[in-house]
Formats: structure tokens, sequence, C-alpha cells
């Protein structure tokens, strides 16, 4: 059974070439029954400074620590989809509880 570690939103920044704006992102830790630690990285951002900005598919989240981290949307964003879209990274995959809390300074705190 999966084991739910934590859930918690922090401050970072998107980049689209070069261009950034403020966003809150939302790291999800989760301990598989193989003992490996899943992390699920997403954010939400405005459709419409995504698309003002050239954003059609893929951009960085720069985390708290200045760590860069690709983050997609699984279409091709136009003006048809809503107004704040979810991007999300690929869930990162660790062995240990340390390594867990080394690579995601974030999740230390209470």
């Amino acid at each position: 059974m999966t084991e739910h570690i934590k859930e918690a939103g922090y401050p970072g920044q998107i980049d689209i070439g070069g261009s950034r704006s403020a966003v809150t992102y939302k790291l999800k830790a989760r301990k598989e029954d193989d003992g490996a630690f899943h992390v699920a990285v997403s954010l939400t951002a405005p459709r419409d400074w995504l698309l003002k900005n050239g954003f059609r598919k893929e951009a960085t989240l720069v985390r708290q620590d200045g760590n860069r981290v690709p983050v997609h949307f699984e279409e091709t964003l136009n003006v048809a989809d809503n107004i704040s879209v979810t991007l999300r990274a690929d869930d990162a995959v660790v062995g240990s509880m340390e390594e867990l809390r080394k690579k995601f300074p974030e999740l230390r705190a209470n």
C-alpha cells in the first residue's frame, strides 16, 4: 500500500525562454510498496500568460533552491483550454528518505 509522506505548496518561478513569472508549485511525496519514494511536481499557471510568452507544451519550473525542473502540458496549449492550466514534471523516484530530503529540501520543513 502506498504511504503518503507529504504534500505542500512552495513559491517558485516558471521560465519560458527567459520570461519568468511567480508561481506556487506543489510537491506530493509518497512511499511505494517497493520502498522507493516518488515525488510528483506540478504547478498551475494562467493560460493567457503562457500563450503570450510562447508556451505551447513545455516550460521550466525554477524551484526555491534554484533547481530547474522541466514541466509540460499534456497537449499543445491553445485559447480553447481552461484559463488556468496544470503543468506537471515527470515523477522523481529516489531510493531513501535521505536522498529524498537531499533532492527536495523543501520537504524537510514540518
